[in-house]
């Protein structure tokens, strides 16, 4: 009688590739959550950039002020924090109150992300209807993921200059 091999895997090379793998995904992990913290920053900046942009945009258009503040947890008027989500309206009957009409956008702040403004006191930005910030203040839009771990590149600093030009920087967690 002739002994016939059996095609397959025997436990012992199952087990050691599946160690392997084991120990690749454990070094692999650290820098995948490090990837995606980085991305939530990136889309969370873009959807910050895109909301002043839009708001100078229509300040431009309308020949109106246009403004960015928190987004209301309820009623009509402006929240107080900016991690809540922002508002972009345009003021178009210039009475300093927003209207249901007048609401251009309002945007969600990503899951894991906090916003805030430097300075803190900042309850909106407004554009004039050249495209420049209001009695031409500098702001400045701080978007980094909750967990901010220190020397990560996962700060951005977005800043928005006397004429309305935006810039965006980044800079370590500390």
């Amino acid at each position: 009688m002739s002994r016939r091999r059996r095609a397959g895997f025997t436990l012992i090379e199952l087990l050691v590739t599946v160690a392997i793998a084991a120990v690749l995904l454990v070094l692999a992990l650290p820098s995948f959550t490090a990837a995606l913290r980085s991305n939530r920053v990136s889309s969370a900046t873009n959807l910050t950039l895109a909301s002043l942009n839009l708001a100078r945009a229509e300040a431009l258009r309308s020949k109106t002020s246009a403004r960015i503040c928190p987004a209301p947890t309820s009623g009509k008027s402006c929240g107080s924090d900016w991690g809540k989500g922002l508002l972009v309206w345009t003021d178009e009957n210039n009475d300093k109150n927003r209207q249901d009409t007048e609401v251009k956008r309002i945007v969600d702040t990503p899951r894991d992300i906090q916003i805030s403004m430097d300075p803190a006191s900042t309850s909106e930005i407004v554009f004039d209807d050249r495209g420049r910030t209001l009695n031409r203040t500098t702001y400045k839009v701080i978007v980094k993921p909750s967990v901010c771990k220190s020397g990560e590149q996962t700060k951005r600093t977005i800043s928005i200059s006397g004429v309305g030009r935006v810039q965006v920087t980044r800079e370590n967690c500390v």
